[in-house]
C-alpha cells in the first residue's frame, strides 16, 4: 500500500507537511476516519480482517498517532480539558472529578499530552463555548453533560470530545454500564431482605442518573414495592437536608442507594445524627468506591465499584487518536461484590 510519489514517501506519507495522518490511513485501507479511530481505540465494534487492515496501512505509511498528529485539527494544542459540569463545591465533595483526572492525566503523560480540570457552571454554555474555541486544547472530555450543554458545541468539536455518560449520539461517550449496576447493588439489598429501598440521586438532566433512576423504578416495580426517590444536586449539603426532609416524612426506610460517593457520605452522616446504625438499622449501598475519607472507621457500607480509572483512560485515547468517531462505550462494573455488607433484615 504505497503513499504514492516519491516526495510523499520520503516524508513518511501524504499528510500535510509529510506527516500521515488518520484521513491517509483511512484512504489506504479503503475505510472510514471513524473506522481508524476505533482501531487506534482498540474497540471491539471492528471486524478482525478490517482491523488488520488498518493496522497494516499504518505501519506501511508510517503513521504514529503521536501527541501532534493527535492534536486532532492540525495546530490545535497538546491539553485535553476534563470539563466537570457541576455546582461550586462539588469538585471538593465528590472525588469522582479527582479520579478522572488523575487517571486521564496519566494516560495523557505517556502520549505526550496534558490535562487540565475546569469546572462549568451548569447552563453557562459560553464557558463551554470559550474552551471550544481555545486554540490550546486539543480536546474536551464532559463529565456528566446536561442535554443542552453538547448543543453549545460547533460539530468540529464535538469530533474531538468524549462525554462521560451517554447524552447525545452524535458525540462519543464512555460510561459504566448504568442499569447493570444499578440492578446488581438492588438485588443485593432484596437479597438481604431489604425491600423499602430510597434511592438518593443528583439531577434529572445528568445522564447516569437518569439511567440509573430508571433500573430503580423497574426493580421497584417488578417486586411491588413503591417508589422512594430522594433528589438532591450532586454535594453534600443539599443532599443530606433533602434525606432528612423524607426521614421526617415517611420514616426512615430499611436501606439507601445512593448514585454516587458525595450522596452515600451525606446518607452515613444524617444516619448518624439519627441514631440509626449504618449496616443494622439501615443498609446503605454506594456507587462508584472512591475512598471514603469521611466515613467512620467501622462503617458496615457496601458499594458497587465502577472502574472510573478506566473510563477516564478510555476517553482520553479516543480524544488522542485524532476523531473520537461518535462511538458509544459502556464498561462493566469493576465489582459488583460488595466490600463491605449491610445485615440481612431480621425475621418479624
Amino acid at each position: 500500500m504505497a503513499a504514492g510519489g516519491g516526495s510523499a514517501s520520503s516524508a513518511g506519507g501524504p499528510g500535510r507537511g509529510g506527516r500521515p495522518t488518520v484521513e491517509d490511513v483511512a484512504a489506504a485501507a479503503g475505510v472510514s476516519r471513524a473506522t481508524v479511530s476505533r482501531v487506534l481505540n482498540g474497540s471491539p465494534r471492528v471486524l478482525p480482517a478490517t482491523r488488520e487492515r488498518v493496522l497494516e496501512a499504518a505501519a506501511e505509511l508510517g503513521f504514529v498517532p503521536s501527541a501532534a498528529a493527535r492534536a486532532l485539527a492540525g495546530g490545535r494544542g497538546d491539553r485535553v480539558a476534563v470539563v466537570a459540569i457541576s455546582h461550586p463545591g462539588c469538585l471538593e465533595e465528590d472525588r469522582f472529578f479527582g479520579t478522572v483526572t488523575a487517571a486521564a492525566a496519566q494516560a495523557a503523560g505517556e502520549i505526550g499530552l496534558g490535562v487540565f480540570l475546569r469546572r462549568v457552571a451548569p447552563g453557562d454554555f459560553g464557558a463551554l463555548r470559550a474552551l471550544a474555541a481555545d486554540r490550546e486544547i486539543a480536546g474536551l472530555i464532559v463529565i456528566n453533560p446536561g442535554r443542552g450543554a453538547l448543543g453549545a458545541l460547533p460539530a468540529a468539536v464535538a469530533r474531538r470530545t468524549v462525554t462521560l455518560g451517554a447524552c447525545a449520539p452524535e458525540v462519543a461517550a464512555v460510561d459504566v454500564d448504568n442499569p447493570r449496576a444499578t440492578r446488581a447493588a438492588l438485588a443485593h439489598l432484596t437479597a438481604l431482605g431489604r425491600r423499602r429501598v430510597t434511592l438518593v440521586v443528583g439531577p434529572g438532566d445528568l445522564p447516569c442518573v437518569r439511567e440509573r433512576t430508571e433500573a430503580y423504578h423497574a426493580h421497584q416495580a417488578a417486586i411491588g414495592q413503591p417508589d422512594r426517590l430522594v433528589r438532591a444536586r450532586l454535594g453534600m449539603p443539599d443532599a443530606a437536608r433533602a434525606l432528612e426532609t423524607s426521614f421526617d416524612l415517611d420514616g426512615p426506610p430499611e436501606a439507601i442507594f445512593a448514585a454516587g460517593d458525595g450522596l452515600a457520605d451525606a446518607v452515613i452522616e444524617v444516619c448518624r445524627r439519627r441514631g440509626l446504625r449504618v449496616g443494622d438499622d439501615v443498609t446503605v449501598v454506594g456507587f462508584d468506591d472512591e475512598p471514603p475519607p469521611r466515613r467512620p472507621a467501622g462503617t458496615a457500607y457496601a458499594a458497587v465499584r465502577s472502574p472510573v480509572p478506566a473510563i477516564a483512560t478510555a476517553a482520553l485515547r479516543m480524544i488522542a487518536s485524532g476523531d473520537t468517531g461518535a462511538e458509544q462505550r459502556r464498561l462493566p462494573p469493576a465489582r459488583i461484590g460488595l466490600r463491605a455488607v449491610g445485615a440481612a433484615k431480621r425475621p418479624g
